[in-house]
């Protein structure tokens, strides 16, 4: 019964995952942090910096590690077979019915509404991240929706932090550095980091 479990708690996120894997992490936050208390926000943040050292899109990663971590191989199979699963069956069907329906009125309203979607999700992975690195803990998406600002007590700022961000952003956007460079670059000065925070503070 878990590891159907498993299959279909995925099968749920890749029926949902549009916009990359990416789009998933307010999911993976509110269901299998908040909900299911599968992992804590530390680790789903530790998978996904490994994820973004290893090959492979980040869902697929992230459904990989979490299924080893609940059911060993097989649940990691699992994980990454239901992910994928709804992914396989929806673009084979519009891979076949794409060209005889992409000039209609009904392909080109789908396709209006659904890219303005897609934003929401990238901003809500995108709070989900700055929850899980800059910030003490995650920033509530419904908080920015309705404007609940007093709710945002209690959430510090990791100032410490900031500087690897800007550097990457530079890196990234100004430099043009490679993916893999900036990742390995921004490690090597966490591991600064906090060796110097354990000799100063202990």
């Amino acid at each position: 019964m878990r590891f159907a479990s498993l299959y279909f708690i995925f099968a749920y996120f890749g029926l949902i995952c549009i916009n990359g894997g990416g789009s998933l992490m307010q999911f993976f936050v509110d269901d299998l942090v908040n909900s299911r208390h599968w992992m804590t926000l530390e680790e789903l943040g530790n998978f996904m910096a490994i994820s973004q050292v290893t090959p492979g899109p980040i869902g697929i990663n992230i459904a990989t590690f979490l299924g080893y971590m609940q059911g060993g191989i097989p649940g990691s199979i699992l994980c990454t077979v239901g992910l994928l699963t709804p992914s396989f069956f929806l673009m084979s069907l519009a891979v076949s019915s794409y060209s005889r329906w992409k000039h209609t009125n009904v392909v080109h309203s789908l396709m209006y509404g659904i890219r303005p979607m897609t934003v929401s999700l990238v901003l809500s992975a995108l709070s989900a991240h700055i929850g899980m690195s800059i910030l003490t803990r995650p920033i509530p998406f419904d908080v920015l929706v309705n404007w609940e600002w007093s709710r945002l007590r209690g959430i510090a700022v990791r100032f410490e932090l900031i500087p690897i961000f800007i550097f990457a952003l530079w890196a990234l956007r100004k430099k043009k550095l490679s993916i893999t460079s900036v990742i390995f670059a921004c490690a090597f000065l966490g591991i600064l980091l906090h060796c110097g925070r354990v000799l100063i503070f202990g």
